[in-house]
C-alpha cells in the first residue's frame, strides 16, 4: 500500500505543471493509451487464506472515438507481485467504454466488461483461476499537446467465481479476485 501512496503523491506533484500547459480537449479517430503504477489485489474463496498484496500494475488501451465524449476500446490490465516465495500475475482483457461527461474537459468515467485470469506460482507448483469480470475507473486527460495527454487514473476490477486449478487439475474450489490500480497513463488522441 505504501507504493500506491507514493505513486499518488508523485502524480499529484506533477499535476499543477500539467495544468499550466493544458491544450484544448479535442477527441476524434483512433486513440491509444498505456499506463503504469501500483496495484493491490486479493483473492476471495472458501478455505483460502489470502491477504491483499501490492505490486506493479498497468494497462494498454486501443480504440476509437465514436463521439467526442465516448471512446470505445479493447483494454488489457495487468498486475504482478512477488512475496513469500510466490510469484503472482493477473490479467484482465475487456471491452471498455470511456465517457467524458463534459466533452470540453478531460475528466472521464470508464466501464469494462471482459475476462480475467490469475496465476500464482510456488517453485514448481501453480494455482490458476479464470472468470468473467467487470471494471470501473476514473481518470483525467491533462492535455500537454494537440494529441497527447498525461492521464492519472484509478481502476477497480472485480471477477465472478472461477474454478481454481492446481497444476492443471481442478480443486473443486471456486475463487474470485479483485484489483485496485492507481497510476499515470500516456494517451495519444
Amino acid at each position: 500500500m505504501k507504493n500506491l501512496v507514493r505513486v499518488f503523491i508523485a502524480m499529484s506533484a506533477a499535476l499543477p505543471f500539467a495544468a499550466m500547459a493544458q491544450h484544448e480537449q479535442t477527441r476524434q479517430g483512433f486513440g491509444i493509451s498505456f499506463g503504469l503504477g501500483g496495484g493491490s489485489g486479493a483473492v476471495d474463496c472458501s478455505g483460502c487464506d489470502s491477504d491483499r498484496e501490492t505490486g506493479a500494475s498497468g494497462y494498454l488501451r486501443l480504440g476509437g472515438y465514436v463521439r467526442p465524449d465516448l471512446f470505445v476500446a479493447f483494454e488489457s490490465n495487468g498486475f504482478v507481485t512477488s512475496s513469500d516465495g510466490a510469484d503472482t500475475t493477473g490479467g484482465f482483457y475487456s471491452v471498455a467504454l470511456q465517457w467524458y461527461p463534459n466533452a470540453e474537459k478531460g475528466f472521464y468515467l470508464k466501464g469494462n466488461l471482459g475476462f480475467a485470469g490469475l496465476v500464482e506460482e510456488y517453485d514448481f507448483d501453480e494455482f490458476k483461476v479464470a472468470a468473467a469480470g467487470l471494471g470501473v475507473g476514473v481518470g483525467y486527460d491533462w492535455r500537454l499537446g494537440r494529441n497527447f495527454s498525461l492521464t492519472p487514473y484509478a481502476n477497480v476490477i472485480f471477477t465472478g467465481k472461477g474454478d481454481v486449478k492446481f497444476n492443471g487439475s481442478s480443486t473443486g474450489v471456486k475463487a474470485s479476485f479483485n484489483l485496485i490500480q492507481i497510476g499515470l497513463g500516456f494517451t495519444w488522441h
